[in-house]
């Protein structure tokens, strides 16, 4: 591999030498102690509107595509979750779905008897059933899991102006009683209905939209990478949060194929309004770095008492419904409003654990060097904190390597590898699968430790966090050993976590 042509690397890995009786690192057996954005859940599916498409076919009709040929990506998105009995729950677009009995450190995928009812499936526990729906028909359980029966469609009354079914949210109350929210319309806004507590099929009230698009008040609300068109919104993604009394309704806007994807809230002393904004809006918007378009969150009360949102993460290159899934923890201010601190993008120590030393990223924009490189697809596009770029090795490279700097000593903790499964094409049998690799450390001038050792791996994980004994180092590599017949290996993002030395 190429090296720094620097004397301070030189003097770095001299000081790096073993000490005598030390012994080599060896990858972690354990699981990840922490959290990391976008969550790397297993087995994401192929993107709900390129499942049937022929690679390579023209696109006659562009929609929401970003290419000029038809190609699948991968999709997860407008999640909700549910925390039950210890455990998180997650029902995404396109596939449902995931559990973590360990606060969203690690996910098992399982599939339910329906998977993909539509787009934006919510779910609520009410009067001991489990009620879950997208686009009008509900359907019940005894489990989370299911088995899952249909109870029938809830019919909407005619009103001008209603939205029909889509982006629902069901919100049971503490005294027993139901409610609908829903909306995701250009110019419209978010309605809200009762329904029979006993029968959720059938609607108690007559329909009010309680929070209305104003693109001239809220330009957060406009859709565009600059929020530019004042005249759609996209005002979607209802959710009700209860707290101190207090109805919260936040919503989404901007257009989720945007980085600019932002939340909203307003508050009501009732479930049906009237809703007024609250002080604090917008509630969740990030527009820069690697986790962007973080809206349509569904937030719970969940581990240790906190309120928690999952939410869309952007990542489209193919298609604007590529995107992925995070998680983060949402904070109340002095008056009640309701926020979201930020979307994180390093590991986070959950609470209730006591301290923890903050684990940083290593080697974002530092130089990043593949074994060999396709036209344009240069490692450094491994380490830009972007997953809309990737390195791709060229085709012709057996034993494809990407090594990447850090900018001075440090130890590492952890790292992650997000994937880009180029070529695949399930119509011509190219199925997504796992990816081997192993994570290398040079610990020494020459000497490159294991600390990482996904070779056997039989998981898809289309990104894969992995912790592994303290390391000190000065640059990191990725060996990939393995990857699903007839797709090229490319990398979204290599990036290593730890604790630079002082």
């Amino acid at each position: 591999m190429p090296h720094r042509p620097l004397p301070i690397l030189v003097c770095a890995l001299l000081s790096l030498l073993p000490v005598a009786g030390q012994s080599a690192a060896t990858p972690a057996a354990s699981g990840p102690t922490r959290l990391i954005n976008p969550l790397p859940l297993p087995n994401y599916p192929v993107g709900r509107l390129s499942r049937d498409v022929t690679k390579g076919e023209p696109l006659t009709q562009q929609g929401l595509w970003l290419v000029d040929r038809a190609e699948q990506y991968r999709e997860l998105a407008d999640p909700t979750g549910l925390w039950h009995e210890g455990k998180w729950y997650l029902y995404p677009s396109v596939d449902m779905a995931w559990v973590s009995a360990d606060e969203g450190r690690t996910w098992q995928h399982h599939p339910l008897n329906l998977r993909d009812i539509g787009y934006a499936p919510t779910i609520v526990h009410h009067r001991g059933r489990f009620l879950l729906m997208s686009s009008g028909e509900i359907y019940a359980s005894d489990s989370p899991l299911g088995p899952f029966a249909s109870i029938g469609r809830m019919e909407l009354p005619a009103v001008p102006g209603l939205p029909t079914h889509i982006d629902p949210m069901l919100f049971s109350d503490d005294d027993g009683r139901l409610f609908y929210y829903w909306g995701c319309t250009p110019n419209s806004g978010i309605w809200g209905v009762e329904l029979d507590a006993a029968d959720p099929t059938r609607v108690i009230s007559p329909p009010k939209e309680l929070i209305p698009f104003l693109p001239d008040t809220y330009k957060w609300e406009r859709v565009g990478s600059h929020n530019q068109n004042p005249k759609t919104g996209w005002m979607e993604g209802a959710w009700m949060v209860k707290h101190d009394g207090q109805y919260i309704l936040t919503y989404s806007a901007g257009g989720t194929q945007y980085r600019t994807y932002t939340m909203g809230a307003y508050r009501s002393a009732s479930p049906l309004g009237p809703f007024v904004p609250q002080q604090r809006n917008p509630i969740f918007r990030t527009t820069e770095g690697l986790v962007t378009g973080t809206a349509h969150g569904s937030i719970l009360r969940g581990p240790q008492g906190r309120h928690w949102v999952f939410y869309t993460v952007f990542a489209c290159v193919v298609h604007g419904f590529e995107r992925r899934v995070g998680l983060d923890l949402v904070e109340f201010d002095a008056n009640g409003d309701i926020y979201v601190p930020q979307a994180t993008v390093t590991p986070q120590a959950l609470p209730g654990g006591g301290p923890a030393v903050a684990w940083e990223v290593l080697n974002e924009s530092e130089p990043t060097l593949g074994s060999s490189s396709a036209v344009n697809s240069s490692g450094r596009f491994a380490a830009d904190n972007a997953m809309t770029t990737w390195w791709l090795p060229a085709a012709a490279d057996a034993a494809p390597q990407l090594t990447t700097y850090f900018s001075g000593r440090a130890t590492i903790h952890a790292a992650r590898v997000i994937w880009r499964d180029v070529g695949l094409d399930t119509k011509a049998g190219v199925q997504p699968g796992p990816f081997r690799y192993r994570i290398e450390a040079e610990t020494a001038p020459g000497v490159w430790t294991p600390i990482i050792d996904r070779t056997a791996s039989t998981e898809d994980f289309l990104i894969d966090y992995r912790e592994c004994p303290p390391t000190l180092a000065l640059r990191a590599r990725l060996v990939i050993t393995g990857h699903p017949a007839g797709i090229q290996p490319a990398v979204a993002e290599f990036t290593v976590f730890g604790v630079p030395e002082r």
